[in-house]
């Protein structure tokens, strides 16, 4: 017999706890003012900068490589400081995310090695490309991946309507957006995340995240930059190495 039962949802339950062990993570962060308006400076004279588009998914205005040829060394190594250091971020918290779901089923040993090292990573930096996005009304991106371990996105400028434009779109707006979208649309979750872009501000994510940005109809430019990068750990992660095995081992043995 079907029966409706009253859950009590305003009073709660106890000793809950949320477990999310699948989907990727996202690192929102700030641009440092400084590099805002380097970054600033080479937008507004990009004609410099080597044009990028073959190599990229978009239908933009202009895009164009940014390297150490349109950036100065104080601008390139606060460029270069900036995404290497949210990259880090990404790639710390995704690996204590990993972790605190694997270990709920592993060893105490396992658990114990991992603990005392997991705060002390030594993470070194590669940055692939990096290249600045110039949109206008009627630009897009299609859905796309890109290369490396991390990816990210910044933001520069806005059409100065652009939040008149959202407001009026009275329902599922999405106009200038970015759009990322992992797995499949089921009840209970959600499988695609809108942004509203916003100046000054700057997303990291993996680079094998399909994402996609929607055209706009506002007067006006948006500038925005994006890049790719790898981190590696240069200590050991969250795995158990083949010392570490070892070591347990001879601790059971020492044991017995």
């Amino acid at each position: 017999m079907q029966q409706v039962i009253d859950t009590g949802v305003q009073r709660g339950i106890g000793g809950t706890e949320i477990i999310r062990p699948f989907g990727p993570v996202i690192v929102k962060a700030e641009i440092p003012e400084q590099t805002q308006n380097d970054l600033i400076d080479l937008f507004e004279r990009n004609g410099e900068a080597t044009d990028h588009s073959m190599n990229l998914a978009g239908n933009m205005s202009r895009e164009f490589t940014i390297d150490d040829k349109v950036l100065d060394a104080e601008q390139a190594n606060r460029f270069v400081q900036l995404l290497a250091d949210g990259s880090a971020e990404l790639y710390k918290y995704s690996k204590m995310v990993q972790w605190e779901n694997f270990k709920r089923s592993a060893t105490n040993e396992h658990i114990a090695i991992v603990d005392a090292r997991i705060n002390d990573m030594n993470l070194t930096c590669a940055i692939h490309q990096s290249w600045g996005n110039i949109s206008v009304a009627g630009d897009f991106n299609p859905m796309h991946t890109h290369t490396g371990l991390i990816s990210g996105v910044g933001y520069l400028r806005l059409p100065d309507t652009i939040e008149e434009e959202w407001q009026r779109e009275d329902h599922d707006p999405s106009a200038g957006m970015i759009a990322f979208m992992n797995g499949n649309s089921q009840n209970l979750m959600t499988n695609v995340l809108r942004i509203k872009p916003e100046v000054g501000m700057i997303y990291f994510f993996p680079a094998w995240l399909l994402h996609e940005v929607y055209p706009f109809r506002s007067t006006g430019e948006r500038w925005s930059f994006s890049f790719n990068t790898t981190i590696e750990n240069l200590n050991a992660d969250i795995d158990l190495t083949n010392e570490d095995k070892i070591a347990m081992q001879e601790a059971r043995d020492a044991k017995d």
